[in-house]
């Protein structure tokens, strides 16, 4: 019976001490995450071999899903609204882009017309969508709600496809319009 239990008390401390190492490595892992998503004023990023670097009115930010690769979470004047950005999600480029526009409907807003452009810059392929009108709901943003906007942008080279999608109301997305399309036109694989 003692055998057994020094077996028991034994097993006991080897738990614990490896319970207590799992914990520290944790924490330090919580650490490094933390100091990566709030990378203070100096603004640059990186998104795995995505680099962007991001306005000081940029907040990365925990993802809010599991399919969510990352996200930024945006100020401007007229409110704030979060920059979704996705990796190799399923589907073509085309049928994410469909699945998109068709996410909105009624009348679409003057401000921010439907646009879908390709655009090649320094050897990327950037397709840019913005579109307006009832948000009908998607991919995590279920509430539906009128004056909606989306701004959203695929960036793809050899090894990945990135996917940005921004929905909020069309004021508050127009005043960061051509802020988040130089930020992304910048970006660096």
């Amino acid at each position: 019976m003692i055998k057994y239990k020094k077996i028991i008390y034994s097993s006991i401390v080897l738990s614990s001490l490896i319970l207590i190492f799992l914990i520290e490595i944790s924490q330090e892992k919580n650490v490094t995450k933390n100091t990566i998503n709030n990378p203070g004023p100096n603004i640059s990023n990186r998104i795995s071999d995505l680099k962007l670097t991001v306005p000081v009115n940029w907040k990365q930010i925990e993802p809010q899903s599991s399919m969510r690769h990352s996200e930024y979470k945006i100020v401007n004047r007229n409110g704030e609204f979060n920059l979704i950005v996705f990796k190799n999600i399923g589907g073509s480029i085309d049928q994410n882009i469909t699945r998109w526009i068709n996410q909105f409907s009624g009348n679409q807003n003057e401000k921010m017309p439907l646009i879908s452009k390709e655009i090649e810059r320094n050897g990327k392929n950037f397709t840019f969508l913005q579109n307006s009108g009832i948000f009908n709901g998607g991919m995590g943003q279920s509430k539906e709600f009128e004056n909606a906007a989306l701004i959203g942008f695929i960036v793809q080279d050899a090894k990945n496809t990135y996917y940005f999608k921004a929905v909020a109301d069309v004021d508050i997305l127009f005043e960061s319009k051509e802020e988040i399309i130089d930020t992304i036109l910048r970006s660096a694989l």
